[in-house]
C-alpha cells in the first residue's frame, strides 16, 4: 500500500474539512459563479485555485500554530479589513456594472491563448489575496481541525503533516470544480434576463461583503 490506513483516514478527513470550510457561500464563490455564468468557467475555476491555495497555507498554520502566518493574521486584522473591504467594493461594482452582458457577449469575451493565461493569473491572485487575509478562514480552519483532530502529528511525521495540507486543497478545490459546474449547467438552460438578474445579485452580494469588511473596520479598536 502506497499509505497505511491511518493516513488515508486522515486524508478523508482533511478533504472533508477542506471542502465544509470552503463551502459557505462568500465573496469568492459569487465572483466564481459570476465568471462561470458569463462563460468564463476558466476564470472561475482559476479564482477558486487560488482560494484552495490559501486555504491549504491557512490550515498548515492552523494545523502547526506558524507563527508567521496566524499571528501576521490575527495581528493585522485592521489592515486586512481595509483592504479587503475596498478590493470586495470595487470587484463588486464591476460586477453590477456588467450584468447586462448578454450570454453570446460573455462568450465572446471569454479570454483567447494569446491573453489567457495573464487574465487567468489575475483570477488567481484574486481569489487568493481576498482569502489569505480572510481571519475568518483561520478560524474555521481550527475548530474543524479541533473537531477532526487534525492538528500536527504528535509523531512529528512530516507525512503526516502534508497529507493533510494536500487534503484540504483537494477538498477544497472540489467544492469549487462543483460549484462551477452547477453554475455552467444552469446557464444552459437560463434566458439572459436570468443571467443578468443573477450576476446583479452576486455582484450587490460581494459589494455587501465589502461595506461589512469596512464596518467592522470602524468597530475595530484603535
Amino acid at each position: 500500500m502506497l499509505f497505511e490506513a491511518g493516513l488515508w483516514v486522515k486524508l478523508i478527513k482533511a478533504i472533508v474539512a477542506g471542502f465544509v470550510v470552503a463551502v459557505p457561500v462568500g465573496a469568492i464563490g459569487a465572483i466564481c459563479l459570476k465568471r462561470a455564468l458569463q462563460g468564463l468557467w476558466i476564470d472561475g475555476l482559476c479564482t477558486g485555485c487560488g482560494a484552495a491555495l490559501a486555504d491549504s497555507i491557512l490550515a498548515a498554520g492552523a494545523m502547526l500554530s506558524l507563527t508567521l502566518i496566524t499571528q501576521y493574521v490575527l495581528d493585522h486584522e485592521g489592515p486586512l479589513l481595509l483592504i479587503g473591504g475596498v478590493v470586495l467594493i470595487v470587484l463588486g461594482i464591476r460586477m453590477i456594472r456588467t450584468r447586462h452582458y448578454r450570454i453570446e457577449e460573455a462568450l465572446e469575451l471569454a479570454p483567447s491563448p494569446t491573453r489567457g493565461w495573464r487574465w487567468w493569473l489575475g483570477d488567481f491572485a484574486t481569489g487568493f489575496g481576498l482569502t489569505i487575509i480572510n481571519p475568518a478562514t483561520l478560524a474555521a480552519f481550527a475548530f474543524v481541525f479541533a473537531g477532526f483532530g487534525l492538528f500536527a502529528s504528535e509523531t512529528g511525521r512530516l507525512l503526516d503533516n502534508w497529507v493533510v495540507i494536500v487534503g484540504v486543497f483537494v477538498g477544497s478545490m472540489l467544492w469549487w470544480v462543483t460549484l462551477i459546474s452547477a453554475a455552467r449547467a444552469v446557464r444552459r438552460h437560463a434566458s439572459t434576463k436570468a443571467v443578468s438578474a443573477v450576476n446583479a445579485i452576486l455582484g450587490s452580494l460581494v459589494l455587501g461583503f465589502g461595506v461589512f469588511s469596512l464596518v467592522r473596520l470602524l468597530a475595530y479598536p484603535a
